[in-house]
């Protein structure tokens, strides 16, 4: 019903932000990685949606990328796994990082994340490990032969969260403009951090 969402970002929440599309306010629903990705109130920000309707109960969630979208849907398909669990999953790794721990039968790893347990762990990997040639997975390693997990890796070693960072590689990625060497990425991501505390 409402598939994406082009306008200014009004307000920041602690688990929602509210977005101005042409005069309309829409309050979306964003997993803890994505807002603290988010660029300042006043800017543009374009989201990936998804509409849950649940005895009249309307909850629109956002995504700043859309293989999040997709896994995110992947995730609500799974038993026992709502829409909270779903953004849980989302908030503590990238969907690739997700794909590998399931591929490779994580399940220490997926225990990790609030929410998940020993039991719910082993049935996110039985249901979804052979399903994962349909989930589209992306290339860990970009055109350009540059791992978006090395970049990842190098900039927590500076100190830097995760979640903090990873939209930022993300835009870097979706625009064409990682470099081929991680140090130049590394310096490309900082400089678009530096413009967003600005």
């Amino acid at each position: 019903m409402i598939s994406c969402l082009r306008g200014v970002l009004f307000e920041i929440g602690t688990e929602s932000i509210i977005i101005d599309v042409n005069g309309v306010g829409f309050e979306v629903l964003l997993h803890q990685r994505a807002l603290t990705g988010l660029p300042r109130s006043g800017d543009g920000l374009f989201l990936y949606t998804h509409l849950q309707v649940l005895d009249n109960d309307f909850k629109l969630y956002g995504f700043l990328d859309k293989e999040e979208l997709k896994l995110f849907k992947k995730l609500l398909g799974v038993s026992g796994m709502g829409a909270k669990g779903a953004m849980n999953v989302l908030a503590f790794m990238e969907p690739f990082s997700f794909y590998q721990a399931i591929a490779s039968s994580d399940e220490k790893l997926l225990t990790k994340i609030p929410g998940i347990g020993k039991k719910s762990a082993g049935r996110l990997i039985f249901e979804l490990r052979e399903k994962i040639g349909e989930l589209n997975i992306p290339a860990s390693v970009d055109a350009q032969g540059i791992s978006v997990e090395e970049v990842l890796q190098a900039l927590e070693t500076l100190g830097y969260g995760r979640s903090e960072v990873y939209s930022l590689i993300m835009e870097l990625k979706q625009a064409g403009d990682l470099a081929d060497s991680v140090e130049e990425n590394i310096k490309r991501v900082l400089k678009i951090k530096a413009r967003q505390m600005k």
